[in-house]
């Protein structure tokens, strides 16, 4: 497996190949019993648009983690399907609860209200998209969050174990809600936000037409709290470059050397990985074969950063909770 990384990502390789094989000798038996059904959601975001989203359930109940799944907004025609096998296999293994929109403008969710005429909508065109609609897909975010935090208080799901995965441009939407999320003001009773642990950007890019995430990579929400995890197609020299280069802005922050492989799953919170394709963002996980395979990566990931972190204990986040 080591052979997919130059030597000075060599710590790194040996780490991750132990995580996959850990997470594949834990997943080899199927759950039993019956799944929930999958959902089909219409979430009206603050500013109106209609979001359609498919929920998958989990079925751990209060230890289950979210998970928002976010797909390539460079390619206007890309929606959430790209995601749908992942989310189900991280239901049925894994028994966490995955939630993926189609970002506004995207699939099925190109409607917006009129704010001028509530009874009509504006279809919403991607190609149009600017550094503010791009901006505005955070509303999307929290919408599904909105969303996740209504199961979570009915003790479906733990918010506090909260994931957002992004791929290409919507890496960039994740990486500046995550600094948003961590923002949010509250009071000793009600806690509005910093729900977020962990990002997985997908051949993250740092800017966009315009929009940028230079902003939150400057922030300590991103350089020190979270953990994050970076996957990148590395045959196509010009985006690998492009999410190394976001990845060694992170690494000064994260000088973790463990001697112990058992504390390097526990405790390392920053990963980059090069996979052997021209593929990029989230059509990664569509590629027949890779070696090693993004959906094992991702779902150690998930294991090691949030299932089995003891400090994200469930609350009741409802303002009638006692």
């Amino acid at each position: 497996m080591t052979k997919y990384y130059s030597p000075i990502h060599l710590s790194i390789a040996l780490f991750l190949g132990i995580l996959c094989t850990l997470v594949n000798a834990q997943d080899q038996k199927k759950p039993e019993g019956t799944l929930p059904p999958i959902e089909n959601l219409t979430l009206e975001t603050k500013d109106g648009v209609l979001l359609s989203a498919k929920y998958f359930p989990g079925t751990k109940g209060k230890d289950a983690a979210p998970i928002i799944m976010l797909h390539s907004m460079i390619n206007t025609a890309s929606t959430g399907a790209t995601y749908y096998k992942l989310a189900g296999d991280i239901q049925k293994f894994m028994g966490h609860a995955v939630i993926i929109p189609d970002l506004r403008g995207h699939g099925k969710s190109t409607k917006r209200r009129n704010p001028r005429d509530p009874n009509s909508n504006i279809t919403i065109d991607p190609d149009k998209f600017t550094k503010v609609q791009f901006a505005a897909v955070g509303a999307d975010i929290e919408a599904c969050k909105k969303f996740l935090m209504e199961k979570n208080n009915k003790g479906e799901l733990n918010i506090e174990k909260l994931c957002v995965i992004g791929s290409d441009v919507s890496a960039i939407v994740a990486l500046n809600w995550a600094v948003y999320d961590w923002s949010q003001p509250g009071n000793v009773l009600i806690k509005n936000g910093q729900d977020v642990k962990a990002l997985i950007l997908l051949t993250p890019v740092a800017s966009y037409k315009g929009f940028t995430a230079q902003q939150a990579l400057n922030h300590v929400v991103i350089q020190r709290t979270l953990s994050i995890m970076i996957l990148a197609g590395k045959i196509d020299t010009k985006y690998y470059s492009g999410s190394k280069r976001i990845y060694n802005q992170l690494a000064r922050f994260h000088p973790e050397k463990f001697e112990d492989e058992k504390d390097k799953l526990e405790n390392q919170t920053l990963f980059e990985y090069g996979l052997n394709t021209k593929t990029q963002g989230s059509g990664m996980l569509l590629v027949s074969n890779l070696k090693p395979n993004p959906r094992d990566l991702i779902a150690g990931f998930i294991r090691y950063r949030l299932e089995k972190q003891e400090g994200y204990i469930w609350k009741n986040r409802s303002i009638t909770a006692e």
